[in-house]
């Protein structure tokens, strides 16, 4: 992990994915996932890191999005605010344009579920109505 600014998509629990510059220290990382951070590939592009809090679950933070499998079906959740980075060699770097298009898509606000009564719901998208059946 490096001190050089770097580009990232944020993803907060219950809003839309943006772009921010930080500084890239291990300081900065920890500040914007609230705590101990943990890197996961979860994605089939290798230059791609998905960077959360370590104890995201144990401290019961906010439910954000599903990490899904090739097929899409969701395999686990992260907790809590998470970012994306790009990868250089074994450094984190700024993420391309491309790579903030595709990772901004796939986590916009209408991708997100939330839990009802035990059932999973899509969430309304702004400006809708969520009914119950």
């Amino acid at each position: 992990m490096s001190d050089n600014p770097m580009r990232i998509l944020v993803v907060e629990p219950a809003k839309d994915p943006y772009v921010k510059e930080i500084d890239g220290s291990l300081q900065s990382m920890q500040e914007l996932v609230g705590g101990y951070i943990e890197t996961v590939f979860p994605f089939e592009d290798p230059e791609t890191i998905l960077v959360c809090n370590e104890e995201g679950k144990l401290l019961n933070l906010p439910e954000n999005r599903f990490l899904r499998d090739s097929q899409g079906r969701p395999y686990d959740l992260i907790r809590g605010t998470f970012f994306l980075a790009g990868v250089n060699d074994a450094d984190l770097c700024s993420l391309t344009d491309k790579q903030i298009q595709t990772y901004t898509q796939l986590y916009r606000r209408e991708k997100l579920f939330v839990m009802k009564r035990g059932r999973t719901m899509k969430q309304a998208k702004k400006g809708e109505q969520e009914y119950e059946r």
